[in-house]
């Protein structure tokens, strides 16, 4: 991976005089502008970061490096290390004291629950004695979140409507009558203004909800829990003028929570501006699947 390269932000630059006899040292300070020790993922797509680093040497500062690395435990998922522009280098060799600032936006789809970015300073004098100074932020995750946005709609026929083709969506054909992403499989039974639906193998069952607002998978889990589950579902349809109801419930599909709206059904005998036949349409949303960890 191609190191980051930026500009640093020179704050100051202050001379400093040591008296004859006291021990040679490097020293190193950081400060975050908000103190920041913290990221909750659940609380924003990112994060800007500003630190304000001073690099002090009684004999003059010879190096300055920076790096950030994004850990994982004890293993390191990413390091950058940080390029200088040489004016910003000419600027702190040899002064016995010098202040930068590192600016920095943490990205949430680079980071996990439990990983922790630490930026490290490390300097040295004109006779190579070290300093150094880190500053760890820890990534924490109060909740799970919801994709924001609703799936396309997915249609399902019944099962001898896929066997017939008999059933279509604005001229396309529908070619099934199960969804395992959300748990829900048609069935052949029906009224004269609902079709029946039932769990697919790897679905627990459904909760019917009067909402589709749910801020987190943990709210989500907390209403199936609560509620009434149950394995089949009978979804209203539209035919020769009859009622029609948007329907929101949660699936328990491996072991996941999903919020599921039905969306749209209807019954057409003969063929209505391209559709017929028995058509249910699904939205769906579920945890969001973070970005993989930048190497």
């Amino acid at each position: 991976m191609k190191n980051l390269k930026i500009a640093m932000i020179l704050v100051a630059a202050v001379a400093l005089f040591c008296s004859c006899g006291k021990e040679k040292t490097v020293d190193v300070t950081m400060t975050e502008k908000n103190e920041t020790l913290t990221y909750d993922l659940s609380s924003a797509a990112s994060l800007p970061i500003s630190i304000t680093c001073t690099v002090t040497a009684d004999l003059g500062i010879k190096t300055i490096d920076v790096k950030r690395e994004i850990m994982n435990g004890d293993s390191v998922v990413k390091t950058v290390n940080y390029e200088f522009e040489e004016e910003f280098v000419n600027s702190y060799v040899g002064e016995p004291s010098f202040k930068f600032e590192i600016p920095d936006t943490l990205l949430k789809a680079d980071l996990a629950k439990d990983y922790t970015v630490v930026y490290t300073v490390n300097a040295t004098d004109k006779k190579d004695n070290p300093g150094s100074k880190t500053w760890t932020i820890t990534i924490t995750e109060t909740a799970t979140p919801i994709s924001a946005n609703w799936s396309e709609v997915i249609y399902l026929t019944r099962p001898s409507s896929v066997t017939s083709q008999m059933s279509a969506i604005d001229g396309t054909i529908i070619r099934e009558s199960e969804n395992t992403t959300f748990g829900v499989k048609m069935t052949n039974t029906q009224t004269g203004t609902a079709a029946k639906a039932e769990k697919t193998e790897n679905c627990a069952g459904f909760v019917i909800v009067d909402t589709d607002e749910f801020a987190n998978v943990e709210a989500l889990a907390a209403a199936y829990e609560a509620g009434t589950v149950t394995e089949t579902l009978m979804l209203d349809f539209d035919y020769l003028d009859k009622a029609y109801t948007v329907m929101n419930f949660i699936s328990k599909v491996d072991n996941t929570y999903v919020l599921v709206k039905y969306s749209k059904g209807f019954v057409y005998a003969s063929n209505h501006n391209g559709s017929q036949g028995q058509v249910f349409g699904f939205q769906y949303k579920k945890a969001e699947t973070p970005a993989p960890a930048a190497k």
